[in-house]
């Protein structure tokens, strides 16, 4: 039983980060919500707060001067147990909220009322919430005003997961190249004859970029899946030693014909995951770190365990990523080409694909470490049973 609340948790979480809204800056958007609700409903604050694993976060907060605050001490982490609106009139004769730091601190919550927000998975991953330091309760009309400006709140957290169109158009174009690149690979094969000199290499060219084509409209996919929260994941338990060795496999030629060591340290923690998505996930970051290592360096991948969490970090000895493109490698079609010395260049789509798998099993990936020295990514996935 507390495996189940603990990976339907996981997948709530997903979803949450799937949106792609946690973490990000101040947007007028939301912040035209909070304002609105204030104003309509008569309350001192509103707030756009999603729930994370451990904490509630705001993505506009009116009249309150917080961006995040425990999950322990968080309201709308019992707003989101139900679709509908949890309504506390007074905390202080509400036993969950009595003796909580904000009803009986600053800013002295009295009241609360909160709607949940869905991602297009259908997970509750926060809520529109307004709150005031005076007991009171909403008329049926400023119920009915909560749940408009929540529905909207939710169209705008679902913004940014769409996708529609790269999705019908790597859909679509997927089969027909897969069916030219096989068909091109017959010929090339010589099975139905051997072919002139120039006709050969103008076929040996052809199934390099049909298969280039072919690897790009399944990257689209990925990446379209993953912003909608949809990408399909065989969940079981993971050891991340054995997720390390297959990455290592993958990437060990490369790293030998460029004199790049790989090492690997740390306990084998066992993590809940699509065992293949990971070793994509580990893979690809170790494929980048081997292309940017000079010759005689070392790439290493270090395994932590923490009660609820567990962290790999991947470090590579290149010449760091400048300052002012950290936040900005992870978008799409972003390519960091000066630091590469080993390998082709991509299409710039690795990272983006990396976040959305790791978000998609709740998780996190951030650069944690630049330098001329080196770069260390590191990747926190929630662990197979919490501890603690």
């Amino acid at each position: 039983m507390i495996s189940d609340a603990w990976d339907a948790e996981i997948g709530r979480v997903a979803a949450l980060r799937g949106t792609g809204v946690l973490d990000t800056p101040a947007e007028e958007r939301f912040d035209r919500i909070t304002r609105t609700a204030r104003r309509l409903l008569h309350t001192p604050m509103a707030l756009v707060s999603l729930v994370d694993l451990d904490r509630q976060w705001f993505k506009s907060a009116a009249g309150l001067d917080a961006t995040e605050t425990p999950r322990s001490d968080s309201f709308c982490a019992h707003a989101i147990a139900g679709p509908e609106v949890m309504e506390v009139p007074d905390a202080l004769d509400d036993p969950r909220f009595a003796t909580n730091p904000m009803v009986l601190g600053p800013p002295h919550i009295r009241f609360y009322a909160g709607r949940p927000i869905a991602a297009e998975s259908g997970h509750l991953i926060g809520t529109l919430c307004v709150l005031d330091a005076r007991p009171r309760r909403l008329t049926p009309d400023e119920l009915e005003l909560l749940n408009d400006l929540a529905a909207w709140a939710e169209l705008e957290c679902r913004a940014g997961a769409t996708g529609e169109l790269i999705a019908v158009a790597s859909h679509e174009l997927r089969t027909p190249l897969t069916s030219v690149h096989g068909s091109l690979e017959l010929l090339e094969s010589g099975r139905f004859g051997s072919l002139p000199p120039q006709a050969e290499r103008l076929v040996e060219i052809a199934v390099r970029n049909t298969d280039r084509l072919v690897r790009l409209t399944n990257d689209l996919m990925d990446l379209t899946l993953t912003r909608r929260g949809t990408l399909p994941l065989r969940i079981g338990e993971v050891g991340l030693a054995s997720v390390t060795e297959q990455a290592f496999s993958s990437v060990e030629e490369t790293a030998r014909r460029a004199g790049v060591r790989l090492t690997e340290k740390g306990p084998d923690v066992v993590v809940r995951g699509d065992a293949d998505r990971l070793v994509q996930v580990l893979t690809n970051l170790l494929a980048n770190a081997v292309k940017v290592s000079c010759p005689d360096t070392t790439v290493e991948v270090v395994r932590e365990a923490g009660p609820l969490t567990a962290r790999v970090h991947v470090r590579d000895e290149g010449p760091g990523i400048p300052c002012d493109e950290v936040d900005h490698i992870f978008e799409p079609f972003v390519r960091l080409d000066a630091g590469m010395r080993n390998g082709a260049k991509g299409a710039g789509l690795g990272l983006a694909i990396t976040r959305g798998i790791v978000a998609s099993h709740g998780g996190t990936i951030a650069v944690t470490e630049t330098s001329a020295a080196g770069t260390t990514f590191t990747l926190e996935l929630p662990v197979a049973a919490p501890r603690g």
